[in-house]
C-alpha cells in the first residue's frame, strides 16, 4: 500500500509501539489484578468497620454527618442489588464476603460503583461505600502517554528518514547527469555510510563514463581530421575537373557533402554538450534563430506558444538538438510543420510536429537509439544519430525526448528540458 520509505517506517514504528503498549498494559493488569482486588477489599472492610463504629455513637445526627463527610450513604431499607458484571467487581465481592462473613453485601455498578452492605445491627439499615475507581484516570493517562509516545516516535522517524531520503533524492535528481558522466553531487557529512558508498560507486561509474567518452571524442576527432582532408581534396578536384558528365559530377559532390555531414553527426553525438559552459538561455530567441535558418533554406514553419521561457542550459548543445528535430521533421514529414514552446515551473517543453506518415508502432520504442533508422531501406540520407543526439542532450538537461504519432496522422517530438546544473 505504501511504497515510500517514510510512511513504511512510521507505520512500522507506530504499530510496534502500540502493540508493545497494549501488551505491557495487559501484562501489568495480569500481574497486579489479584493484589489490587485484595487491597481494595481490605480498604472497603476498613471503611465498613469505621461506619459500624460511627453508627454505635449515641449522637445519631453527628454520626450521619460524619458518614456523609466520608461519602458513605445510609438507608433504612435494602437497595436493589443486581449482580456485578465486571470481573474485577465480582472478584472484589467474593473477597469481601471472606473478610466480612455473615454480612449481606453486594457491589452495585449503576448509577455509580458502590458497595452496599447490611449494617452490623439490623436497625441501622444498609451502608453504601462508594468505589473510587482509578480505571477512568488510568485510561486517560494511558491514552495520553500512548499519543505522546507516538508523536515522539513519528517526529524521530521523520527526522531520521529525512536524513536518509534527502541524499537519495539528490542522487535521483543527478541520475541523468551521472549517466552522461557528470560527477556525483556532494552529500551532507552526516549521511549513512551505505548511502555514501553508493554515491562513491556512482561517482566512479560516472568517471569511467567520462573517460570512455573522452576516448571516443579523441578517436572521432582524429578520424574526422584524417577523413576530412582527403574529402576536401576530392571536392577541390571535382571543382577543377574539366569535362565529364555534369550530373555525375553533381552526384559525386553531393556524396562528398553527405559523407562530411555524417562525420559531423558522429562528432555531435559524442560531444553532447557536457564540456560546454552553461548560461541563462532565452528559449524563444533560440527557436527564432533555428526557424530563421530553416526559412533561409526555403522551409516554412508555424510557431505557437510565444510565452517567454528561459532556463540555465548549454545553448550550443540545445541548438544542435533543436536543429536535429527540425531536420528530422522536414526529412520524414509533410507540411504543415509546427513548433510550440511550453513553459513549466522547473523547465520547458518544445513540441516539433508534422503531418507526415508517422512511424510504425513497433518502431516507436526504438526511435532515439543510436544508428537506428525507421527507414530500413536507407533511401533517405542520414546516419540515425539525429534523434539519439537530441535524446542525449535532453538527458544532460535533466529531461527526455518523447516521440509519438499524432492523432489524425503525423509525428510529434517533445523535447522536455529542466534547468541544467550550474
Amino acid at each position: 500500500m505504501f511504497r515510500r520509505l517514510f510512511p513504511r517506517l512510521v507505520l512500522l514504528l507506530g504499530g510496534v509501539l502500540i502493540v508493545a503498549t497494549l501488551l505491557g498494559l495487559f501484562l501489568l493488569q495480569l500481574a497486579t489484578r489479584e493484589i489490587s482486588v485484595q487491597y481494595t477489599a481490605r480498604s472497603f472492610a476498613t471503611k465498613v468497620v469505621a461506619a459500624d463504629a460511627l453508627l454505635q455513637q449515641p449522637d445519631r445526627a453527628a454520626a450521619d454527618a460524619r458518614l456523609y463527610a466520608l461519602g458513605i450513604e445510609r438507608r433504612a431499607d435494602k437497595p436493589p442489588l443486581p449482580p456485578p458484571l465486571l470481573p474485577f467487581h465480582r472478584d472484589m465481592q467474593k473477597e469481601l464476603s471472606v473478610l466480612l462473613p455473615q454480612r449481606s453485601l453486594a457491589v452495585v455498578e449503576l448509577p455509580q460503583p458502590m458497595l452496599w452492605i447490611a449494617a452490623e445491627h439490623a436497625a441501622d439499615g444498609w451502608v453504601g461505600v462508594p468505589l473510587l475507581s482509578l480505571r477512568g484516570p488510568l485510561r486517560v493517562s494511558t491514552v495520553l502517554t500512548l499519543l505522546s509516545a507516538l508523536l515522539l516516535v513519528f517526529g524521530a522517524a521523520a527526522w531520521y528518514v529525512r536524513s536518509l531520503v534527502e541524499p537519495l533524492h539528490q542522487l535521483v535528481e543527478a541520475a541523468p547527469g551521472l549517466f552522461a558522466g557528470a560527477p556525483a553531487p556532494a552529500l551532507p557529512g552526516h549521511v549513512a555510510s551505505e548511502i555514501a558508498e553508493l554515491a562513491g560507486a556512482l561517482d566512479r561509474a560516472a568517471a569511467d563514463t567520462r573517460a570512455a567518452a573522452e576516448e571516443r571524442q579523441l578517436l572521432l576527432a582524429g578520424l574526422s581530421h584524417d577523413m576530412r582532408a582527403p574529402l576536401a581534396r576530392l571536392a577541390l578536384a571535382l571543382e577543377l575537373l574539366d569535362g565529364g558528365d555534369p550530373a555525375i559530377r553533381a552526384g559525386m559532390a553531393a556524396d562528398v557533402g553527405e559523407i562530411d555531414a555524417i562525420i559531423e553527426q558522429f562528432i555531435a553525438f559524442v560531444r553532447d554538450g557536457r564540456d560546454e559552459p552553461g548560461r541563462q538561455v532565452d528559449l524563444g530567441a533560440l527557436i527564432d534563430e533555428a526557424l530563421a535558418a530553416q526559412a533561409s533554406a526555403g522551409r516554412t514553419w508555424q510557431r505557437t506558444g510565444t510565452i517567454p521561457a528561459s532556463l540555465y542550459a548549454k545553448p550550443l548543445a540545445l541548438r544542435r538538438a533543436l536543429d536535429n528535430l527540425l531536420e528530422n521533421a522536414v526529412r520524414h514529414g509533410v507540411m504543415p510543420f509546427e513548433i510550440e514552446l511550453h513553459a513549466l515551473p522547473d523547465g520547458a517543453v518544445i513540441d516539433v510536429r508534422d503531418r507526415g506518415p508517422g512511424v510504425a508502432t513497433e518502431a516507436l520504442a526504438e526511435l532515439g537509439r543510436p544508428f537506428y533508422r525507421a527507414d530500413r531501406a536507407r533511401t533517405t540520407p542520414g546516419s540515425g544519430l539525429g534523434l539519439a543526439t537530441a535524446a542525449r542532450i535532453a538527458a544532460w538537461h535533466g529531461g527526455a525526448l518523447e516521440l509519438r504519432n499524432r492523432d489524425g496522422g503525423g509525428f510529434e517530438a517533445k523535447l522536455r528540458l529542466r534547468a541544467a546544473r550550474a
